[in-house]
């Protein structure tokens, strides 16, 4: 092997390791949201809210490392309702989330939530994003059944 095929490899072994770690650094650095629903969290007096009342809360929490903003926060619904979202008031102005920035948090009245009781276990958080990424929460389990559904089979 002479000095010009070497080189050769060289070049070779060199341009694809630095193809290989832009790719790698690409997909590290891209935004990533996490998305959390809870239902029947008791307030404290003096915070707000009712506290004689259950709550719903949504957490948007950006664990990528890239900056997003969040459009807006819904409940997704399951099909078969007249409504295929729930927009959450407070989710509404949206906000931004950078590496780092603590967890915004949504707060969801359950008052009317009976009518969905039949399809609980398949309302999910849905939070958007400025670049047209939607992001779900994961469907409740069995044990997770919130009060306002207790009566659905």
């Amino acid at each position: 092997m002479n000095l010009s095929e070497s080189v050769s490899v060289v070049g070779l072994v060199l341009g694809t390791a630095g193809s290989v770690l832009g790719v790698l650094n690409y997909l590290r650095d891209r935004h990533k949201v996490v998305v959390t629903l809870h239902w029947d969290l008791a307030v404290t007096e003096g915070s707000g809210y009712d506290h004689t009342k259950k709550w719903g809360v949504i957490r948007v929490t950006n664990v990528g490392r890239r900056a997003t903003y969040v459009s807006h926060v819904a409940l997704k619904l399951p099909t078969g309702y007249d409504d295929t979202h729930l927009l959450i008031q407070s989710g509404i102005a949206g906000t931004k989330l950078a590496e780092g920035d603590p967890t915004a948090v949504y707060v969801v009245e359950q008052v009317g939530m009976e009518a969905y009781a039949k399809a609980w276990h398949k309302i999910v958080a849905q939070v958007s994003d400025s670049t047209g990424a939607v992001w779900y929460s994961k469907k409740p389990r069995a044990d997770e059944r919130p009060a306002w559904a207790a009566g659905a089979g």
